[in-house]
């Protein structure tokens, strides 16, 4: 099942989607884990979360006859789903992918990936905590204080 995720964790009712998915030709909708049909009446609580996915495609994939129509779900839904596309497998995994270079699930973003990117003498490609050195030149506390036992004015800290 190919699915575009409209809604995720967030509050409402959101009917003005379900309005737009029945104008759109779309029939099943997933409302917090749930397929329903879109001819029903949706009634969701406004102050709870919630998760609203939209069924682009159901489709057994196994040969190269239903490529082309896998090819225009997975756009359709990447379309819908603003970049982002989840595909729910039969035994019930589910697969969440994005054409952005960011992760789905935590929204942290990579810049553009160029040739500069791994390039050890460009900053582009450094580490940004070791500027890319590999290592990092801190101060071992062992090493300046010799004994925790003495004050400072006693000599615990020795250069």
């Amino acid at each position: 099942m190919i699915l575009a995720p409209l809604v995720r964790d967030r509050k409402g009712e959101h009917q003005g989607i379900f309005r737009d998915l029945q104008k759109g030709g779309f029939v099943r909708v997933r409302v917090d884990g749930e397929i329903h049909d879109l001819s029903e009446e949706f009634q969701l609580d406004k102050y709870k979360k919630h998760s609203i996915e939209v069924v682009v495609d159901r489709l057994q994939v196994g040969g190269t006859e239903n490529a082309s129509r896998l090819a225009d779900s997975v756009e359709t839904a990447l379309k819908l789903g603003s970049g982002i596309v989840l595909i729910s497998i039969i035994d019930g995994e589910e697969r969440l992918f994005s054409e952005h270079f960011a992760c789905p699930y935590c929204n942290v973003s990579l810049g553009e990936i160029a040739p500069r990117t791994f390039s050890f003498n460009s900053p582009h490609g450094a580490c940004p905590a070791c500027t890319g050195l590999g290592c990092n030149l801190e101060i071992d506390p062992g090493f300046v204080i010799s004994d925790k036992e003495l004050s400072l004015a006693e000599g615990a800290i020795q250069p």
